[in-house]
């Protein structure tokens, strides 16, 4: 049986059972094969919309509204909310070999677009859409995730996919530092730049602008060597060397676009991988708002057959490994839907290239590989193995109005997908006049963090609130995602602040908030912060109190559970961090405060007495807690240390000696 707020919409469609229980998937059916269906849906009133569309076929952007029958083409999630606060869920599926796209249809109607890529690849039925109802949107979500998995069976979970280490050590890459001007000695003045300043990488990412290529005639570049170019004399290996001996880099990885180059690879130089031209043809429903959308990058493409792509990989990714580079960032990975023409159908031919993808980086990286630009959904249900996954445009550090639709966008594609991959927010420039406001989304994205400073424009202090001394960083271990009470609203545009919520390792939860207006228009904006609003199985909502400390205020308070903090953002681009821990015991553990993510300091802790606390923590520095009462000592290391307690505020301090891992007992 349907939920109640699903049967208008859904009333004349086939419904098929959902083994779980979750909620229903919808068939179907149309009169005659095509390579492209259209189907309505039907018609349904609702009080807000929250939509993840695609805005060219490598990125998706949120857009919220107030009708159904406004939802965007190209919609890839869609999560509604009722007149009575009931969330329903619809989410457009892939089903070889169509892949599934919501957009709306007249006031309040909305149509499911399926399309094969190929327009010799047809069918007439498709199993197209996934819909669900609950009063709790993250569960809903999360128990969605697992029936859509199960059904579709050619894509896995995020938390059943491991995440590459080098997430968790403090990165670097040269996009934004040198674009495609990248060499071997500016990598080398970069590096030092970072290690004179005190805060040294510990992956590096090598982007665009190392490998060889040949320009034709028509201006399209395209790869002819797994080689690099001379900037960098004999190959990578002596930058590598170079990168990992003296300045302690640890991860070496290499930029490089899914088919070699944005045109592709020159067959005439690499003839191994039967290399065909294929023009790009993209859908309908992309050219109608991008009617160049086939011109981007080249007309024409170098495309390595299906046949031969997992060679090609292991070849590449082989000589890479030789060289010694670690793992690799892999880019323009959904154009492959406009270049599936006599492949077998874009389903096909992208599920093909990424287990080739995935094979060769865990057989020759260990598995180290961002995916990039790869933003249509049947893209992302093909990340079987990897999680890595960019997940908005671009940082541009010369467009003021991208910082806040920045976040803003990785948060709300993450409510979704972030069941899939593990959201990367993509690097920024500790220098850059909002370096702040965007290394404060990073600390509470749950993803990597790097940056891509120019060489001697960095702002060491930022830096230093991010990555520890060992060039580790204190990274939140969920996917951060927007708080209830802005879910449904566009924070670009409302007089609303975006708060990002995420968990710690230890059970702590921190919310980031911001104002991430921009323009003539900015203005301060108002909220508040909750212990609420940590909505995660790994947080405990039923404590009676709540210490909660906000980073840039350097306060200490004390809530209980439906208390709220208010406090009001300037604009432009302002923010707060807040890190909110159950007090158990009396005790509350906050961590590192000089650090963004406090609470990532903690690594365990528990009341093993009425009279004793133990935790292990890492990082050094001063170290906070709430605690009710005065302690009798703090052994640190088993040796005691000298701390001080403000019995009206119960903030407790003390200092870590500086060792990476230290294990603390608190006698009361």
């Amino acid at each position: 049986m349907i939920p109640s707020s699903l049967e208008s919409l859904l009333s004349s469609c086939e419904l098929l059972p959902d083994p779980l229980g979750v909620g229903v998937f919808v068939r179907f059916t149309a009169a005659q094969t095509s390579s492209r269906l259209v189907f309505p849906i039907g018609e349904m009133k609702i009080s807000r919309f929250m939509a993840c569309r695609r805005c060219d076929p490598f990125w998706m952007i949120p857009e919220a509204g107030v009708c159904l029958g406004r939802t965007p083409v190209e919609t890839q999630s869609l999560l509604l909310e009722m007149d009575d606060s009931t969330c329903v869920l619809l989410i457009p599926l892939v089903d070889s070999p169509f892949r599934g796209a919501l957009r709306g249809a007249g006031e309040n109607g909305l149509e499911l677009v399926a399309d094969t890529g190929d327009s010799q690849v047809l069918g007439h039925s498709v199993v197209g859409l996934f819909a669900a109802a609950g009063e709790d949107p993250y569960a809903l979500i999360t128990a969605a995730a697992r029936s859509v998995a199960a059904h579709m069976g050619s894509t896995r979970l995020r938390t059943e996919k491991p995440l590459p280490t080098f997430v968790d050590q403090f990165g670097w890459c040269t996009w934004d530092a040198f674009y495609q001007d990248v060499s071997h000695d500016l990598i080398r003045r970069g590096l030092q730049s970072f290690t004179e300043g005190g805060v040294a990488p510990k992956f590096l990412i090598l982007d665009d602008g190392w490998q060889s290529l040949r320009e034709t005639a028509e201006n399209e570049r395209r790869l002819t060597a797994f080689s690099a170019n001379e900037k960098f004399p004999g190959d990578l290996a002596p930058t590598v060397l170079m990168a990992k001996h003296e300045f302690g880099v640890e991860t070496f990885m290499v930029w490089h676009a899914i088919m070699g180059y944005w045109a592709g690879v020159d067959g005439e130089s690499l003839p191994t991988y039967d290399v065909h031209d294929i023009t790009r043809n993209y859908s309908i429903d992309l050219l109608g708002y991008l009617p160049d959308l086939n011109n981007w990058f080249s007309k024409q493409v170098g495309v390595p057959s299906v046949s031969r792509i997992h060679r090609f990989y292991n070849d590449y990714h082989r000589h890479l490994r030789l060289q010694g580079v670690d793992g690799a960032k892999v880019d323009n990975q959904s154009s492959l839907e406009g270049l599936a023409a006599g492949s077998g159908g874009r389903v096909a031919m992208m599920q093909s290239y990424h287990e080739a993808l995935e094979n060769s980086a865990q057989i020759h990286f260990n598995g180290n590989l961002i995916n990039c630009m790869s933003g249509s959904n049947d893209m992302l249900y093909s990340a079987v193995n990897s999680t890595l996954v960019r997940t908005s445009g671009d940082f541009y550090p010369n467009s003021p109005n991208t910082h806040g639709p920045h976040l803003y966008t990785n948060a709300q594609v993450g409510m979704w997908f972030g069941e899939f991959i593990h959201p990367d927010w993509d690097m920024f420039q500790s220098g850059h006049e909002n370096g702040a406001f965007h290394a404060a989304g990073r600390a509470v994205s749950g993803g990597p963090v790097y940056v891509s400073d120019k060489p001697d424009e960095h702002n060491l202090d930022i830096l230093r609130k991010l990555a520890l001394p060992d060039g580790s960083v204190l990274r939140a271990c969920g996917v951060g995602r927007p708080t209830r009470d802005c879910l449904f609203h566009d924070v670009t545009k409302e007089d609303m602040l975006l708060k990002v919520f995420n968990v710690n390792t230890a059970g702590s939860g921190v919310v980031g908030i911001f104002n991430c207006l921009h323009g003539e228009d900015s203005s301060e904006i108002s909220g508040a912060v909750s212990p609420l609003d940590i909505n995660s199985p790994a947080f405990d909502p039923t404590a009676e109190w709540y210490a909660v400390y906000a980073h840039n205020a350097c306060q200490l308070r004390l809530f209980k559970r439906d208390e709220t903090w208010p406090l009001t953002l300037l604009a432009p681009l302002g923010f707060e961090i807040m890190t909110i821990v159950p007090v158990v015991g009396g005790f509350a553990p906050i961590g590192l405060p000089q650090y963004y993510n406090s609470g990532g300091a903690v690594n365990e802790w528990q009341q093993v007495s009425p009279n004793r606390i133990t935790l292990r923590v890492r990082g050094s520095g001063q170290f906070l807690a709430y605690s009710r009462n005065r302690p009798v000592s703090i052994i640190v290391n088993e040796a005691m240390v000298d701390f001080t307690f403000d019995e009206q505020t119960g903030r407790l301090e003390f200092l870590l000696s500086g060792k990476q891992s230290e294990s603390l007992t608190i006698n009361y």
